[in-house]
Order: structure tokens, then sequence, then C-alpha cells
């Protein structure tokens, strides 16, 4: 019988092939939309899950009680102290350089994801070795690089015995040499870091780590592996009751901290500190990709069951014949089935092999790293959910509307037809509900996207390139000065930390308040490159060079509610002893706020290190004049050559590196973007498949309308009003659950545009016009059929 019902349904869609083709594809499109997000999501959300007790580790946050902006990084006494805790398994600590500069084979590089580990890291995070024993990195001095890392520098050579040099990852009186002692595995994509060097914490950086547990400085990741059953709230408890008992607490910096455990595979979704150890970009994005997805796939399904829908009711009295021949209900509902089960199947392996050709596409254009992988059940399980939900809604569309209890005689003379208010009605608000939904979102993103994008920044972004200088044994001053005699070089501003990168910070204890202070180390000309203003000038330019330290607006309006003027606090600052390794800097101006990471954050406290020292000019500013970028950029890179031959010009643009800041959010854009396009036309086509079965229901109707002299766009008026009225039912539907939506979203950002009434409303007009235009079509196709036809069998 399945074998009968199966070529049955075979050769009826191979003899209809214009409906099989048009709802094999439009499903085709809406599974593998559904698929392309859904999948995406399901891999972000699974980061981590591959090590072994994932859900019983943790990372460390440790925070000065006054602030709420939250660092990955921690204290450098958590390790020592929750080693003493019965309740934690394994605690390991280790440094992160995003990006170091290291020599291999006498050439200099820059290199992302170096770490300095401990034997712990490697058994808690399951790190696997190809070549080398992994307890070696016990030993001083030494290092493990990756597979990946090995072939790209090493390629057929031996590297097990060779050497690499840090600039950074270094003491003050060692080189930062290691050796390499062996090959680790790739680490794998779904982890939230990831592994290029592993350093030794012995030798060169012994030193470094010894100081942590007496300074308060924030250098290191903590992670624990607790004992199960263990409360993360807990172990957070007895690490502040460890601090407070401690004399580390009475140390210079702050007094008073707050510590919070934060489970691992959370990290890479809903995890927002500072220096995290790898952006992601769909962090603020992921539950709106899992909703759009979602309804992309419910339109769909809708829509492949409306036109089955539509089809099978001008076959009412092919199941009226079979009926009458001794055919049972739950007979024609197997057959019909089965036609869905094969059309469903089809669209789900054509949408799977569409998916596989064009992956590269979809992460080079939505930035994303897009991979299915077969080997991971949820695949399976969003196979089966889609045929189930296929069929489930085909079985009862057919069992409540077509095969409704009407006798043979009945289905066969079509007395009663399909119930058309009862269908259509719910179909068509929900069609368009989502078509509002979907435009007024998209209007929304763009809207604030654009907002943040043109928001004043506080500083000149434009025209800016700035140079990763490596090299310190020449004065880069002598560079900067040649660069000036060009008249297309406005100015040449020095800075350790480019406007983005990760800054270090500095303590508020010497003038008077708690907490810490963004710091950067720059000379002044990089604040006159920034067109940085200052609101407060106390400069003496009589100077030969201008030292000091140059704070912003919010953190001078802190000062001025604790001391009342600068006089007060010089004089407070005056008083306040000086330790071993310190020195007091003047404050020589306040500067204007500005936004230094993005719009995402409020304007905190920032100070400037002003002074003329070589290791300032680590990024070396330079703004050239409007229209001349391309000569400009010619004669820099010739200067560049003079003064360091053989050195590549390692260089980028400040405006497209502010624009990186809001990549999840024109990610956001662009998946919105094209996803509701792909959604509105999917809605297009479930619209003109109801429009024309409304048509189809009422063409008797029309018939008789037209030969008693009714007009044709009578006729289009007439059944154009109960889509009108539809329309404005989803809008009101629509418009509060898309407010909500969109509310929710923009709690995100710290700056924000305003949730207007005219998004709904164009959203609204745009529907409105959208389902207009197709109903019309397809009411001026049955306004214009002959009456003859229609009235010929009366």
């Amino acid at each position: 019988m399945l074998w009968y019902h199966l070529k049955l349904s075979v050769l009826r869609l191979l003899k209809n092939k214009a409906f099989s083709l048009t709802n094999i594809f439009g499903l085709s499109f809406g599974i593998a939309s559904f698929f392309i997000l859904f999948i995406h999501v399901q891999n972000e959300k699974s980061y981590d899950k591959h090590i072994d007790d994932h859900q019983d580790i943790y990372r460390v946050i440790s925070t000065p009680s006054h602030i709420d902006d939250s660092w990955a990084r921690s204290l450098g006494f958590i390790q020592e102290a929750a080693s003493q805790f019965p309740e934690v398994e394994n605690a390991t600590r280790f440094s992160h350089a995003k990006l170091e500069n290291i020599k291999i084979h006498d050439e200099s590089v820059a290199q992302k994801d170096v770490l300095s580990v401990d034997t712990n890291f490697m058994s808690m995070f399951g790190i696997e070795s190809l070549i080398g024993n992994l307890k070696d990195i016990s030993k001083p001095n030494v290092a493990f690089i990756s597979e990946r890392f090995a072939k790209k520098y090493f390629k057929n050579e031996n590297p097990i015995g060779q050497y690499i040099e840090t600039e950074t990852l270094r003491s003050r009186k060692e080189p930062g040499k290691f050796e390499i002692v062996g090959i680790i595995k790739n680490t794998p994509i779904k982890t939230h870091f990831n592994c290029e060097i592993l350093l030794s914490q012995k030798g060169a950086l012994e030193q470094r780590y010894a100081s942590l547990s007496t300074r308060k400085i924030q250098w290191v990741y903590n992670y624990l592996k607790l004992k199960e059953g263990t409360s993360p709230t807990f172990i957070a408890e007895k690490i502040l009751t460890h601090f407070n008992n401690s004399a580390f607490r009475q140390s210079r910096g702050p007094k008073d901290y707050k510590f919070n455990l934060q489970k691992l595979t959370d990290i890479h979704l809903r995890s927002n500190c500072r220096f995290e150890l790898k952006e992601s970009n769909t962090k603020i994005n992921i539950g709106l990709f899992t909703i759009v997805s979602f309804v992309i796939l419910f339109v769909s399904l809708v829509n492949f069951i409306s036109l089955i829908t539509v089809n099978l009711f001008k076959r009412t009295k092919e199941f009226g014949l079979k009926s009458s021949i001794g055919a049972h209900k739950k007979h024609l509902l197997y057959q019909i089935l089965i036609e869905v089960l094969l059309l469903c199947s089809l669209a789900i392996f054509i949408s799977l092999f569409v998916i596989e050709l064009i992956k590269p596409i979809i992460s080079q254009f939505y930035e994303i790293q897009f991979d299915i992988f077969y080997n991971e059940p949820i695949i399976y399980l969003s196979i089966l959910m889609i045929i189930s939900l296929s069929g489930i809604i085909s079985v009862l569309f057919v069992r409540l509307f077509i095969l409704k209890n009407y006798s043979t005689s009945e289905i066969i003379k079509g007395l009663h037809p399909l119930s058309g208010k009862q269908l259509l009605q719910p179909l068509m608000i929900f069609q368009m509900l989502i078509v509002i939904i979907l435009i007024a979102s998209t209007i929304l993103v763009n809207k604030q996207i654009n907002f943040i994008l043109d928001k004043p920044l506080g500083f000149t972004k434009d025209n800016i390139v700035v140079i990763h200088q490596k090299d310190y044994s020449k004065d880069p001053k002598v560079f900067a000065n040649e660069l000036k005699k060009n008249s297309q070089i406005v100015s040449v501003g020095f800075t350790r930390q480019y406007f983005g990168h990760p800054t270090q910070t500095i303590s508020l204890d010497g003038l008077g308040i708690d907490g810490t202070a963004e710091m950067s180390l720059a000379n002044y000309d990089f604040l006159q490159t920034m067109d940085i203003q200052l609101v407060h000038d106390y400069i003496n330019r009589s100077k030969d060079t201008i030292e000091g330290m140059i704070i912003n607006n919010h953190l001078y309006e802190r000062l001025m509610e604790k001391h009342q003027n600068i006089e007060n606090l010089n004089a407070y600052r005056a008083g306040v002893p000086l330790e071993a390794d310190q020195r007091r800097v003047d404050i020589i101006g306040v500067a204007e706020d500005f936004n230094y990471s993005s719009a995402h954050n409020q304007i905190g406290d920032y100070v400037f290190l002003i002074g003329e020292s070589r290791s300032r000019a680590r990024f070396t500013h330079i703004k050239i004049t409007s229209g001349n970028i391309r000569s400009a950029m010619d004669y820099i890179q010739e200067e560049w050559h003079k003064h360091y031959p053989n050195q590549e010009m390692d260089y980028f643009f400040m405006d497209e590196k502010v624009g990186q800041q809001y990549k999840s959010e024109n990610i956001l854009r662009k998946i919105l973007l094209s996803f509701s396009l792909l959604g509105i036309i999917i809605g297009i086509m479930g619209i003109s498949a109801l429009s024309y079965f409304s048509s189809e229901q009422r063409t008797k109707e029309i018939g008789i309308r037209k030969t008693n002299g009714a007009k044709t766009h009578e006729i289009i008026k007439m059944l154009n009003k109960d889509f009108l009225r539809w329309v404005i039912i989803a809008f009101v539907l629509a418009s509060p659950i898309a407010w909500y939506a969109m509310n929710k979203w923009l709690e995100i950002f710290a700056y924000k545009t305003e949730l207007s009434w005219w998004i709904f409303a164009l959203a609204g007009i745009i529907a409105m016009g959208i389902a207009l235009l197709t109903v019309s079509w397809q009411s001026w196709r049955a306004a214009k059929r002959n009456p003859v036809e229609s009235l010929r069998y009366e």
C-alpha cells in the first residue's frame, strides 16, 4: 500500500509540474534560510561543550566594588587562594596576548593568541599534544606551538629545538627567548579562546607572575574547576573572605572588590567583559536570530500548506468519487500525507545541497564562521522537526477543511466547498503580521546602526592612518618630522594604545576618590591629531617638552565634587606620600569627553599620561588633508622605507577600526535585511496563493455580478475590501509585538535612537502596499475572466 501511494504521489507531482516546482522551491528557500540561521545559532550555543566536565569549569571575575564594567582578566592572587579550598578540583591562571610581536627565523611578525600557561591549563582545557610531553610546560623558557603555526612558519622543517623571541612577554632583565619543545593540536573552532603559542610561566616570565600575589594588577585570566555539586556563589564568597582577611587588601589600589564565577559555556554568548579572549559577533543577536529563523520556517510551512490546500481544494470531487467507491477518510489523509512528506523531503534535500554550495559565500558576506557539523544530532533533529511540522499542519488543514463531516454526495456536488473565511482570515492575518514585524524590525535596526555610526565620538576618525611601530631603536620623532614637511600631512601624534585597543588602568587613590581610570600613554601631538579639545588648559608651553596628566571632563567633575577646585586637588595630591616606584605627575589639562570604546558603553574616567618617550610611538597617528589620501600614502610609504628599510609598513585607517567596533550590528543588519526580504517574498507567495484561492471560491459570484453589469474595477474593489480589513487587524496585532521586541534590543546600547511611531506606520503602509498589489493582481485576473466560463454548468 505504501509503495502504491508513493508511486501515485510521484506521478501526480510529475503531472502537475508547475505546482510541484513552485511549492518545492518556495519551501526550499524557507528551509535553507532556517537552516542557515538555526544551525549558526546552535553552533554559537555549543561553544566549549567539547571540554570534559565543562559544566564544572568557571572563570573568576574580580571587579572593584564601585565599578560596573567588569574585566575578563582578574587579580593574580586568586589561583593561590582557590587552590587551598577543598571544593576546588583544579585552578589555573594564564596571560593572553591578542597580538604579540615575535621574532622567528630572524623575522619579526605580529602573532595572534600567544598565551603563557601552566600544567593545570593543559589538563583543564584538554590540550592535546602531537609532539612532546605537555608536562614540559613547567620547565623554564619553553614553548608549544600549534599545528597551524608549525605549518605556516616551518613548513617541512622540524621546529623542535628552535626558538621564538617575544617583545612584550618577557622580563625587564631577560629577553623573551623560548625554546620550542612540542606541537599541539589546533584549537577547536567552537571555543572561546585560541592557542597559537603556549609559553612557560617559568624563566623569563617568572618574576612577573611572582609579583601578582602582592600587586592589584588584572593581567591574568583565572579559571576554576569545581567539584561536582559545589555552588559557584559559595566559592565566590570564600574568595571575597580570603581577600578581606589578607594583607593584600591593604596594598595599593582599590580596597573593596566583588568576585563572581562565570560559567565556561556562558562566556562566548553571555559575557560582555572587557579584554575577552575572543570577541563574539553574534553575542547581542543570538536571540533575534533564533526568532527570525523560526518565523521564516513557520511562514514557509504555512505558505507550503496553503499552496497544498489550494491544490487539494480543486480535488474535492476526486475525494468524493473515491469515497463513493469505499475509500475511508483516513486513506485519503494517508495519501495526502505521503504527497506532503515527499515534497518536504525534496525541499530539505535541495536546501542542504544549496547551503553546501554557498557556505563560503555565507561566511564571507555575513562575516560569520558558518559550517554544518553533520556529526551533531541537532541537524537530524531539526530535519525531523520540519518533516513532522509539515505533516501535522497539512493533516490538520485537510481534516478540518477538506474532509469535514460532509457526505460523499455533498462533496461530489460541491455543495459544501472549503469555508473561505474560516481558513483565509487567520492565514492572511498571520502572513501580514509577520511581514509587518520584519519590515519594522529592519527599519529600526538600520536607524539604530546609522545613529551610533553618525554619533559624534569626541575625536576625529576620518583621514587618519595609524602605523604600528615595532622598531624603537631609532627615534620616531625623526620620521614624524620628515612627514610634517609635506603639506598633505596635517599632524603626527604618538600613543601606545589607539582608540578601541585595550588600555591600561590607573588607580585614583592618589586623587582622593575610589576606583580606576582608563589610561593611555601618548604625546601632546596625539591629542591635536585626534582633535581632542581641552576644556581647561594648564600647560606650560615655555618648556621644550610637554609632560603631565590630562584627564577627561567626566573624571574632572568627579574630582571637583570631592575637592571643589583644582588648587585644593593639587594640595591634596602634594600631601599623599609616594611609594618607591612612584613619581608625582602634574595635571596639565582637562579634555572634553569622548567615546574611547564605542556607543555600547557610557563614558567613564580617562587619563592621558603625556610624554615623549619612544615607546609612546607604538601607534603613530598621521592626519592627512581631505582628498589627498592616495598621494599622501605614497609619500608616507616612501619615507617609511627610507627610515625603516626592509621593514613592512603595518598600518590601518582609524575610521575602519572604529567601524569594526560595530561589526556585530552590521552583521545583524545584513542578516535581518536579507532574511526579512526573503521572508517577505515567501509571505507574498502565500498571500498570492490565498488571494487566488479566495477568487476561485467566488468565481460564480463574480460571473453573476459581471452578467448584471458590474465593472472590472468594482469587482477588484469588492475582492480587495476583505484583504484590506485583514491587513489592518494584522497591523494592530503586530505593532505592540514589534515595539516590545525592538525596545528590548535597544536596551543593550548606552546611546540609542528613538523608537518612533513612524517606523510602525511605514511598516504598515509597505505591508498594505505589498498585500494590495498581490491581491489586486489575482482580483484583476478573476474580474477579467469570461463570466460564461464560471456559469456554464449552472
